[in-house]
């Protein structure tokens, strides 16, 4: 690969043997190089094809608009929130975070704000999430001296979560998980008439399943390996009968809300996941 320019001294633009553009991330790949300088590939952390578009507009456009410093800070933020999360993020995120950060701080200097209804089911539906875009906003102070907002809270938690999906994730779709979970916990907890704990182990359990839950309903995956012989799930049906009741109520209502249909594995799954963080919150 040579080197044709450079966005910092960590993000620059290259060209392949081929005559294929890329952009390339990694520590010190565009610090004093010239054009057509040949590029250590060894320093290479992450890569895109220059032709990439984020959800807005192409990302050469995106990079060329940019501040050098902000999508230092993006790299940073991401970098923390990994090491916070215990997790690796998806190639995606790195271009719509730093697309983001980079509206979020022009608006944060021109005092606009969006309103943000939904900070309290974000909080407590993605608390580690919600804690790194917390650390993220402190981050951005310290290193630009820019006071985002408080609804870049939630903006931010949604980034982190949707960094951590296998598959490229819209913003949208965070949103209708985060509704969709928050309704299963409105059912449930209804039925059993039980504030459940949100700081409990359990509850974070549940939340991942949930999770998880709504990833299989919306890409419409349902390969959870062979259906289970109905006769288990009769068995978890009696055994957990108020479980099971409150999952049937979870299901109608995916049904006629969303059109989606539960397996038998998936009822049986989200019965046992109700009973325990019910049952384990009542005997405490």
């Amino acid at each position: 690969m040579k080197y044709i320019k450079a966005y910092n001294n960590n993000v620059a633009l290259v060209e392949d043997s081929s005559g294929l553009e890329w952009i390339v991330m990694g520590t010190g790949i565009g610090y004093q190089k010239k054009k057509g300088d040949p590029i250590d590939e060894s320093n290479i952390r992450r890569k895109f094809v220059a032709e990439q578009s984020t959800a807005r507009k192409p990302l050469m456009q995106v990079l060329d608009e940019m501040d050098s410093e902000v999508l230092d800070v993006s790299v940073e933020i991401i970098k923390n929130a990994e090491a916070q999360l215990g997790t690796t993020f998806n190639n995606n995120i790195y271009l719509t975070l730093a697309d983001h950060l980079n509206f979020a701080v022009k608006r944060a200097n021109e005092h606009i704000d969006y309103g943000d209804t939904n900070r309290w089911e974000v909080k407590n539906l993605y608390p580690k999430e919600y804690m790194a875009a917390q650390d993220a906003i402190r981050l951005v102070f310290d290193r630009l001296d820019v006071l985002l907002p408080k609804s870049e809270e939630t903006f931010l938690t949604y980034h982190f979560v949707n960094g951590q999906q296998a598959k490229k994730t819209k913003i949208d779709e965070t949103l209708k998980m985060t509704e969709v979970i928050n309704r299963i916990i409105e059912i449930v907890q209804y039925h059993f008439q039980l504030k459940l704990d949100e700081e409990s182990l359990n509850y974070t359990r549940f939340i991942t399943h949930l999770r998880y839950f709504f990833i299989r309903q919306f890409k419409q995956d349902s390969a959870d390996g062979e259906e289970m012989d109905m006769t288990l799930l009769e068995v978890v049906k009696t055994k957990y009968e108020k479980a099971y009741q409150a999952v049937e109520k979870v299901s109608a209502l995916l049904k006629q809300k969303y059109g989606w249909t539960l397996t038998v594995n998936e009822k049986l799954y989200l019965t046992l996941h109700v009973w325990r963080v019910t049952n384990r919150q009542k005997n405490e």
